[in-house]
């Protein structure tokens, strides 16, 4: 379509990567990008999941470029503690993906590309073995024997070995990043660069019709128009409330506020590891996400079962080294209606969000911009599949989500067992099973933005939940092929993992140019 100027509104995270991705691939279309120096950042650090880094890969930037300059660290999972049963279990959600069956009877059975990924729904997968497996006590844990990244993070050592990275496949690793650090450097290193204009001020007005924005008026008296306007507000919602669009709210899910606290570290060759911590408590849950120079840390909890100063009391005894005192984060778990119309579209939080458990913000983000672009391939501003499928995708987020919490056997609280309680009346338990076997959450639906979690997630989540999965019909060679296939590469990567550099060292040496913690703070923070 012939769209001669964009405006996004909001800064930050959402609106420089919409910006530096839109200048990429909408050459010669004048963004502007208007955003506040009043509002506060959250700037806690946030864990992001491998579609970020195949974001940055899309933008041709270097990924250790980024990482550098930002204060990245690689991410392999995220660990689940005490989730289950409260009584010190853990579990690694990471990034492997089903094999269909055949792969096993191939010299190697990993995925060495896309199309490698299973799609079938239908055959016995990878996933169906290993879930047998487990469920008859074989093995003792999925995440053991299906993540090639389990032994290298529980050494917190790093999978590289001669410069090389030693997990091949697709999509096998993440990041840990600090939010506004990246939408700084988007913005300097590769949105400016490409023209887009930037506007310190703040909307004042909103001169529009039905879905359509005519103009806006800034603080400083400027008056803007666009053929499209993004609004990367986020919580603010600085377009969207004007409009008025009408919100879905997520009434059954607990989480709804946060105290958040940087800390430093005490001893960073311990613990910076390679995995973000999601830890479940009392009354919620909370994360540790380790940047290379400091920590970011969260209590998420439900307000109606436990007071704010209670939970800040609560949330300090766990967390010492603080860098300032905690702040308190308030949201509705809810999602838009409609994320465009007329000419208008939300990108990121200004979409909706649940809650920041399952690292899905910067996915939101990711696959809102994604989306966009191909609506801006049409001759007309048409948001119909933009509507559904984000529709699709934040729900998704939220049935996943909520599972964690109605399906653990924790009994210690009253929100524990009111969860379990919910759980049973809204029937998660075939819930998770009818998500395992959906083609909406096979790995080709999840690389197009369909779903953040393919069958495997939903599969591990019920095996360590403790949820039975019913077997598909098993071949009994193809099953002792698979017992093979994992009982290899569990042996191989627990063998590699003890001559390989620790997490720390390895990310000095490699990314941060031999830089202390300290030294680079200097250089590279403001």
């Amino acid at each position: 379509m012939n769209l001669r100027k964009i405006v996004i509104i909001g800064g930050g995270t959402a609106g420089w990567m919409t910006a530096a991705y839109l200048a990429k691939y909408r050459g010669g279309v004048n963004i502007t990008v208007i955003e506040s120096d009043k509002i506060q950042k959250i700037g806690v650090g946030e864990s992001v999941t491998p579609h970020v880094a195949s974001f940055f890969d899309e933008l041709g930037i270097p990924v250790h470029d980024w990482m550098l300059k930002t204060g990245a660290v690689y991410k392999y999972a995220n660990k689940f503690v005490n989730w289950k049963t409260g009584n010190g279990e853990s579990e690694y959600f990471s990034f492997n993906y089903t094999i269909p069956e055949s792969n096993f009877y191939k010299d190697i059975s990993v995925n060495r590309t896309q199309t490698d990924f299973s799609n079938n729904v239908v055959d016995a997968r990878s996933i169906d073995y290993l879930c047998h497996l487990c469920q008859t006590e074989e093995y003792e844990r999925f995440d053991k024997y299906f993540n090639p990244q389990f032994h290298y993070m529980e050494k917190n050592v790093a999978p590289f070995k001669d410069g090389e990275h030693l997990l091949n496949q697709p999509f096998s690793f993440s990041q840990h990043i600090n939010a506004e650090l990246a939408s700084e450097y988007l913005c300097n290193e590769v949105a400016k660069p490409q023209g887009v204009t930037q506007i310190i001020a703040k909307v004042c007005q909103i001169n529009s019709e039905n879905d359509y924005i005519n103009s806006i008026v800034l603080d400083n008296g400027d008056v803007i128009t666009a053929d499209l306007f993004i609004d990367c507000s986020g919580f603010h919602k600085a377009l969207i409330k004007h409009l008025e669009w009408p919100e879905k709210i997520y009434q059954h899910h607990p989480i709804d506020r946060a105290w958040v606290c940087q800390t430093l570290y005490n001893n960073q060759e311990d613990e910076m590891v390679n995995y973000t911590q999601s830890i479940a408590e009392p009354y919620g849950w909370r994360f540790k996400i380790g940047l290379y120079h400091r920590m970011g840390n969260g209590y998420c909890f439900n307000s109606k079962y436990v007071s704010d100063e209670d939970a800040r009391e609560y949330f300090i005894s766990q967390i010492d080294n603080r860098k300032a005192e905690p702040r308190l984060i308030k949201w509705k778990p809810t999602r838009l209606t409609k994320f465009g119309s007329g000419n208008v579209a939300a990108v990121g939080l200004t979409c909706g969000f649940v809650e920041p458990l399952e690292a899905n913000a910067l996915y939101t983000i990711v696959t809102s911009i994604r989306r966009l672009n191909k609506v801006l391939d049409n001759d007309v501003l048409d948001f119909t599949s933009y509507n559904e499928k984000m529709g699709h995708t934040i729900d998704d987020i939220a049935d996943f989500i909520l599972v964690h919490y109605t399906l653990s056997s924790r009994n210690d609280t009253d929100f524990w067992k009111d969860m379990q309680q919910l759980g049973k009346d809204l029937n998660h338990r075939d819930l998770v099973l009818n998500k395992i076997y959906q083609p909406e959450n096979t790995m080709k639906s999840a690389i197009e933005g369909y779903t953040m979690f393919p069958d495997y997630m939903w599969a591990q989540l019920a095996v360590s939940w403790g949820i039975k999965v019913d077997q598909k019909s098993l071949n009994l060679t193809s099953l002792a092929l698979a017992k093979l296939h994992f009982n290899t590469s569990e042996q191989k990567h627990n063998l590699i993992s003890d001559h390989v550099q620790t997490n720390y060292q390895w990310h000095k040496e490699t990314v941060f140019n031999g830089l202390n913690s300290g030294d680079w703070a200097q250089q590279f923070l403001k």
